[in-house]
C-alpha cells in the first residue's frame, strides 16, 4: 500500500484535475476548490486530514503540483497546477510563454511502444487533458515528464511559431499546450525523435557521472 501521502496526493490530483464537476465541488476557472469542501470529500474524509496535513502534503510535494491561496474572503483554496482535463478550467492560472523565452530545448517524454499511434495520429495530442505536457533540459528531474520515459520528442520552435501553437508556463513551471485546433502538437513540428537506451532516469545519470 501506498504511503498515506501519496494517497492523499492523488486523492487530491484525480479531485482537482478530473472529478470536481461530476464529484459536485465547486470549482473555478482557475481550477480553485476551496479546503474546507475537499476536506468534507469522503475522497479525503476517508483519511481524515486535516488542513494542517493538506498543507504540508502541498509544501513538500516534490513537483510542486498545487497551490493554496488565501483569499480576501479569509478562506484557503487549492488548485492542480497543471494536468486538467475539465474543459471549465482555462489557462488563467498560467502564464503565457513567448517564444523568445522559451528554453532551448522542449521536449515530451514518451515511450517507444507509443510511437505507432503517435504517428498514426499525426502527432501528440492532448486525448482528454486540456493541454500537451512538455520539459526542458533545467527541469526534466522533477516536472512535466516521467523519469521512466524512453523516448523524448524535440520540439522544432521555429515550425510551431510557424502553426500557431500556443504556449503557457505552469506555476510549477511545466511548458503546455492545447496543441491545433485538433488538439494536436503534428509531427511537423517535432525537430527529433530521440529513443534512449535506457530510462530517462538513467541516461541523466550516466550524463551526470562522465561529467564528474
Amino acid at each position: 500500500m501506498a504511503p498515506r501521502h501519496v494517497q492523499i496526493s492523488k486523492a487530491l490530483l484525480y479531485l482537482l484535475r478530473h472529478g470536481a464537476v461530476k464529484e459536485n465541488l465547486p470549482i473555478d476557472s482557475r481550477g480553485f476548490v476551496e479546503l474546507s469542501a475537499i476536506l468534507k470529500h469522503p475522497r479525503i474524509k476517508t483519511h481524515r486530514a486535516s488542513a494542517e496535513e493538506i498543507k504540508t502534503i502541498v509544501a513538500e510535494n516534490d513537483k510542486k503540483r498545487f497551490t493554496l491561496e488565501t483569499r480576501e474572503d479569509g478562506k484557503t483554496y487549492i488548485c492542480a497546477n497543471q494536468g486538467h482535463s475539465l474543459g471549465l478550467v482555462t489557462e488563467e492560472n498560467m502564464e503565457p510563454l513567448p517564444y523568445e523565452e522559451m528554453p532551448g530545448n522542449v521536449y515530451h517524454g514518451t515511450f517507444a511502444n507509443k510511437l505507432d499511434a503517435i504517428y498514426t495520429r499525426g502527432g501528440l495530442c492532448k486525448m482528454l487533458r486540456n493541454h500537451i505536457h512538455f520539459t526542458s533540459d533545467a527541469e526534466w528531474s522533477h516536472l512535466g515528464i516521467r523519469k521512466s520515459c524512453n523516448v523524448l520528442i524535440y520540439l522544432d520552435l521555429d515550425k510551431c511559431k510557424e502553426t500557431g501553437l500556443v504556449f503557457y508556463k505552469s506555476a510549477n513551471g511545466v511548458i503546455l499546450t492545447r496543441g491545433n485546433d485538433e488538439g494536436i502538437v503534428p509531427v511537423g513540428c517535432f525537430r527529433e525523435v530521440k529513443t534512449l537506451r535506457g530510462t530517462l532516469a538513467e541516461e541523466k545519470s550516466a550524463q551526470e557521472q562522465y561529467r564528474q
